[in-house]
């Protein structure tokens, strides 16, 4: 056993997906390249057909240790919550299905804990596939990559420290800042920000998240105009619920984020009007319009009686 497989033996990747097997199949076939490769590969799977499970069936000879975990629940963070109380490693590193991953992903990502084994996570860049060729708002979409490391130890906004789509979490610090927050998320009530939510918690908690620029994934630019704008509305939905469920518990450090989002993508769409630019003048309308109805949202919520606790119960859950 090579140095870089007993790193690579402490983690599990972890990619969750529904209803897309053509983009989980290509996600696959980058994780069968993977050296050294991880201790296991899970796909949790929500999907409403068997199209997805085949596309599994289908990688197992080819992507070491893969796994297919079904479950009957639907959205981001509870698939993610299942991912990690079903991975067997010390360390969950979760992609998206519409992401691909060079070789060295998981070995970088090990050496990354390995360097700085304070860590309770590490983010990397997305940059848009090679192969592709998106027009100007899917390239922005698809490209985050900041090119000095940096390690967090105090809340900051989120967005300067990564998402979801590369991110890797030491379960341990999983069980102790709390669990992704169903309510948030693809699928969720509130449709956007669960890895918002879940970075902010980690470092309020007192963990240090690091972001390394060598640890990288390439994001698949398979959105059209209309479905990009659909995600940048979810994402302004997301961040207004989130930043009104932090008020409501004393923490008014998402409020100010949530204002400056509202800020910059108002003078966005307010110049992209100006200036006949109808990508920037979508981009604004769309996270304005998220922003609103996630305000609209949460009041309703807290209306009708029906509001759960902001965060997951603490802990890792199984099964």
């Amino acid at each position: 056993m090579t140095a870089g497989t007993d790193r690579t033996g402490r983690i599990s990747v972890a990619v969750c997906t529904r209803n897309r097997p053509a983009l989980l199949g290509r996600c696959l076939e980058s994780l069968a390249g993977l050296r050294p490769a991880p201790l296991e590969v899970l796909v949790v799977d929500q999907s409403d057909g068997d199209e997805s499970a085949r596309i599994v069936q289908d990688a197992t000879s080819r992507v070491p240790r893969l796994r297919r975990l079904a479950t009957p629940t639907r959205g981001l963070s509870r698939a993610r919550n299942a991912a990690l109380g079903e991975a067997n490693g010390e360390i969950v590193a979760f992609t998206d299905d519409d992401c691909l991953v060079p070789a060295d992903w998981v070995g970088r990502v090990a050496l990354a804990f390995e360097r700085h084994p304070e860590t309770a996570a590490v983010t990397g860049g997305s940059l848009p596939d090679p192969a592709w060729k998106p027009g100007r708002r899917i390239l922005a979409a698809t490209t985050w990559h900041p090119p000095e490391a940096r390690l967090f130890r105090r809340k900051v906004d989120p967005s300067r420290v990564g998402g979801g789509l590369n991110l890797s979490i030491r379960k341990s610090w999983a069980a102790r800042a709390g669990m992704f927050d169903p309510d948030l998320g693809p699928g969720g009530r509130f449709r956007g920000a669960d890895d918002t939510d879940f970075i902010h918690r980690v470092l309020k908690a007192g963990g240090a998240i690091l972001y390394d620029p060598e640890v990288i994934v390439f994001h698949l630019g398979w959105r059209d105009d209309a479905s990009q704008t659909e995600v940048e509305f979810e994402y302004g939905h997301g961040i207004a619920a989130w930043a009104l469920k932090m008020a409501a518990q004393g923490d008014f450090f998402p409020m100010g984020i949530a204002l400056q989002v509202f800020a910059s993508q108002g003078r966005r769409a307010l110049g992209g009007i100006l200036r006949r630019d109808r990508v920037a003048a979508r981009t604004g309308r769309a996270y304005l319009s998220g922003l609103g109805r996630g305000v609209v949202a949460w009041v309703l919520a807290k209306g009708d009686g029906s509001e759960r606790h902001a965060f997951a119960p603490k802990g890792i859950p199984h099964g």
